[in-house]
């Protein structure tokens, strides 16, 4: 069993700064996942854990031992790499067994351990097989026994990108395998996956967001996705991101049921756009104040007709529609005119009634991902005129974010 602590960690390579003070720690037998784009740093940070590097200045702790400067040989780490690097002239038994060969003298208890582990990866009846004679999913496992070989009970498995050469049905298929191999109370392991799939990452008892470096936001999936710290946490767990910014002109505690024991507020703006939307959120703000409403494309709901019931809706045009297989992405051109919601159609605020007042707003293009089904191949098509509205619970609301900082970081994706 180990618990994994990072303290004030820097790494310097090549005198070019790649880790700057990362704190972290990885509860016992947690199974934490490692996110980032390219370049932030999530190689060296399993480097440094593992000890395959030295960290320029900080310290590493290992069930608080301080372990900075013990090689890797005996941190008892598993670490299974994206490429699987498996011997292609030894048998699979051989090449899960040969790390304890050569530290043990006892080569019969060695098999017999390395037979167990294979059947708990499944692939027991593979000893005597290659490599080449396996497919890409057996490999794969036949690099996690591997990996797991080199531990002793309750160690650290390090998964670096384990299904990136994988095809996208295999790696449906293996990710909640292998978690659910290094969760076993045969092993007990506190294990640090790095990837970088969206869908991958929701796996995780604890997401660590890294870019550049630095630590952006730490937390549980449900928070990572609807509670982000920052736009780019927001923007790096999305496809596509929407954006509206404006003026709360009213806000009112939430009444419902589901959320007895969440402090939540109604907040209503009136866009740069000229439409009356609104969220529920956690923040705190108050009227008058500016924000921006995020809304990831696949929060919207769509009808192929105008609808004037339904709130946070917006009519527009069908600029383009492309086929995504499991979704239909569409990118809707919408020019509005200022129009109030049905529920607050008898609203006695003044800046509600008075933002009734009918003007012509800009153009606005707004990416949709939508269910594809054979009515919305049919009706969601280039030029038709179609109505999307989203939820409230599904904004993320942010103090209002520059244009500029918008359109650059939303490019990204």
């Amino acid at each position: 069993m180990v618990k994994i602590r990072l303290e004030n960690l820097n790494f310097k390579k090549d005198g070019v700064q790649i880790l700057s003070n990362v704190n972290l720690t990885i509860e016992d037998k947690e199974y934490a996942i490692l996110v980032g784009p390219t370049g932030a740093g999530k190689t060296s940070l399993i480097g440094l854990i593992s000890g395959l590097y030295t960290p320029t200045s900080g310290k590493i702790y290992f069930d608080e031992k301080d372990v900075t400067k013990l090689p890797s040989s005996e941190r008892h780490c598993g670490v299974m790499f994206e490429s699987y690097a498996l011997f292609p002239h030894l048998h699979i038994l051989d090449n899960v067994s040969y790390a304890r060969h050569m530290h043990e003298s006892n080569h019969q208890e060695t098999y017999s351990i390395s037979q167990a582990v294979l059947n708990l990866v499944r692939l027991s009846d593979r000893d005597f097989a290659l490599p080449k004679e396996c497919s890409g999913g057996m490999q794969q496992r036949v690099a996690l026994a591997r990996a797991i070989m080199a531990l002793e009970e309750g160690g650290v498995l390090i998964l670096d990108e384990p299904f990136k050469a994988l095809d996208a049905g295999l790696r449906l298929n293996l990710r909640r395998e292998v978690k659910s191999i290094a969760k076993s109370t045969q092993l007990n392991l506190t294990t640090i996956h790095v990837t970088n799939d969206m869908q991958e990452a929701m796996l995780a008892d604890k997401i660590i967001v890294l870019d550049h470096g630095k630590i952006r936001q730490i937390g549980a999936p449900m928070e990572i996705m609807y509670s982000p710290i920052d736009l780019f946490v927001t923007n790096f767990f999305s496809t596509e991101l929407n954006h509206f910014s404006g003026k709360i002109i009213q806000k009112e505690p939430v009444l419902e049921k589901g959320f007895k024991n969440v402090s939540l507020e109604k907040i209503i703006i009136q866009s740069e756009e000229g439409y009356f939307l609104y969220a529920k959120t956690e923040k705190n703000f108050e009227v008058g104040d500016e924000v921006t409403f995020l809304i990831r494309s696949q929060y919207f709901k769509s009808r192929h007709k105008r609808r004037d019931d339904k709130a946070n809706k917006i009519v527009g045009k069908v600029k383009r529609a492309k086929f995504m297989g499991a979704w239909l992405r569409l990118e809707i051109e919408a020019k509005f005119k200022y129009e109030n919601f049905p529920e607050y159609e008898k609203s006695s605020s003044q800046a509600v009634v008075s933002a009734k007042i009918k003007l012509e707003a800009p153009k606005k293009l707004i990416k949709v991902e939508v269910p594809t089904t054979r009515v919305a191949i049919h009706n969601f098509k280039v030029n038709e005129t179609v109505t999307i509205y989203f939820p409230s619970e599904y904004v993320i609301v942010f103090p209002r974010i520059a244009s500029t900082i918008l359109d650059s970081t939303l490019r990204i994706n």
